[in-house]
């Protein structure tokens, strides 16, 4: 396959090099990644300053470049510009750290990845625990993708987490609802600039709320490799209350 292969951790994150390497064996690659970390950016879009690109080498068989820009910057100049001919697949990741309930609204990877189904692409944004081992996050994932049927098994965006697990001790692979009550707890600690002025630091936690066990949270927490198909829409159906209005 044609790949184009972005992330949001930076073009220096080696576990973008380990799997450009992993992925080149079989596939034809392309990666476009911002040239620092933009974890959490969301979906922003650079359009008032230029996006200087450099190029990178990450190893025979791989063009490589690092934009200065947003994940999703990265998405688009690596379909409109960096890539020859058909892309089949745009892969965003690994992520260190994962990506699942209400999180994945930050996540500048899975932004990046439902930038390039929002331009007609299909695309997976794949993310494991910072702790996890890179190179058997690696593995796993390029044994995933060649069991996927990328036509039939992607629709648009699929999110797949992977536990820092070693692959004998993994349950398995399940598709598996996004959660909707997992969130952070987060606060902001006020400190003093050595200057003056005030200035606050965020500081997050743990998961505040109970999480859903059938949920992407609650699986990978038991072990499991996670698949969840996302898109792009918003629209709540139960949000239509019928109410009447005049004018």
């Amino acid at each position: 396959m044609r790949i184009l292969l972005v992330n949001d951790d930076g073009v220096h994150s080696p576990g973008l090099r380990e799997l450009a390497a992993g992925l080149a064996e079989n596939h034809q690659v392309t990666v476009a990644a911002p040239d620092r970390e933009q974890s959490a950016v969301g979906h922003g879009i650079t359009m008032r300053t230029p996006l200087l690109v450099q190029e990178f080498d990450l190893g025979p068989k791989v063009q490589a470049y690092g934009v200065a820009g947003t994940p999703a910057d990265c998405t688009r100049l690596g379909l409109y510009a960096f890539t020859r001919g058909q892309v089949d697949l745009v892969i965003s990741g690994p992520n260190r750290g994962t990506n699942l309930s209400l999180d994945i609204l930050y996540s500048g990877t899975v932004s990046a990845a439902l930038e390039a189904a929002m331009l007609g692409y299909k695309a997976i944004a794949l993310s494991a625990p910072s702790e996890a081992d890179e190179k058997a996050v690696t593995a796993c994932f390029l044994s995933l993708l060649a069991q996927l049927d990328v036509g039939r098994d992607i629709q648009k965006v699929l999110n797949v987490n992977i536990p820092a697990l070693p692959p004998e001790e993994m349950k398995g692979v399940v598709w598996t609802a996004q959660g909707s009550k997992a969130r952070w707890r987060d606060r902001y600690e006020r400190r003093e600039a050595p200057l003056g002025g005030t200035y606050y630091w965020l500081d997050s936690g743990s998961f505040l709320e109970k999480y859903d066990e059938d949920t992407d949270v609650g699986c990978l927490e038991e072990g499991y490799i996670t698949l969840t198909p996302l898109t792009f829409l918003l629209t709540d159906p139960e949000g239509f209350s019928g109410k009447k209005f005049t004018l």
